[in-house]
């Protein structure tokens, strides 16, 4: 599965359209979407879900994914195990098939983005783009100091005043792109320190 390591964690953007309403009403709609995704994002309770990974190249993997503030975990269980640990500033996967270990950093990977702790949507992160109506609200993220080097956007639906996430699209700097489809998401969850442990002991 080299061309599923080396893929991990390229989630497809999406280029999003601005706040319907009136040109003056935009900034305070858009300045509402992004508070309620960094209140999202920050809240420590966390979640859990089913995922469907659609890779660049049309393949697709199936698993578990953990969130919590700053942290991430990704259970793969379809087409081969594999367990994917993000936090800090670094990823390691380890692909249970052969054992071997990939170590991404996060610094210039889309997905960092959405891992500071806080999550904060400015400067170094740039909103790109927004889009909140029906029910769902969509966002997209890139590094204000390098734009091209990747975008992440991601989508949630709301109720009652509740973002839950449901999609995570990226593209990286050479335009590969991803979609994670999240399902039966669950809040609330309780998993030791360890289990946000990297997969090669370190």
């Amino acid at each position: 599965m080299k061309w599923m390591r080396k893929s991990i964690f390229l989630l497809l953007p999406i280029l999003l359209a601005a706040c319907h309403g009136g040109k003056e009403l935009r900034p305070t709609c858009e300045l509402t979407a992004i508070s309620q995704v960094e209140s999202s994002l920050n809240n420590p309770k966390g979640f859990t879900g089913q995922f469907t990974q659609t890779w660049p190249d049309g393949g697709k993997s199936t698993g578990r994914i953990i969130y919590e503030p700053g942290k991430l975990r990704l259970n793969y269980d379809y087409p081969s195990p594999m367990v994917v640990v993000a936090k800090d500033k670094k990823m390691v996967a380890k692909d249970f098939s052969n054992q071997s270990v990939t170590h991404i950093g996060l610094s210039r990977n889309p997905l960092g983005l959405m891992l500071k702790t806080p999550v904060h949507l400015s400067n170094p992160i740039l909103v790109t783009n927004v889009q909140h109506k029906d029910g769902m609200l969509q966002i997209s993220l890139a590094s204000s100091d390098n734009p091209s080097q990747g975008l992440l956007t991601l989508l949630f639906t709301e109720a009652e005043g509740k973002l839950v996430l449901r999609q995570m699209q990226a593209v990286d700097v050479r335009k590969r792109r991803s979609i994670m489809d999240i399902e039966n998401v669950q809040e609330g969850i309780q998993v030791p320190a360890t289990f946000f442990a990297y997969p090669d002991g370190q």
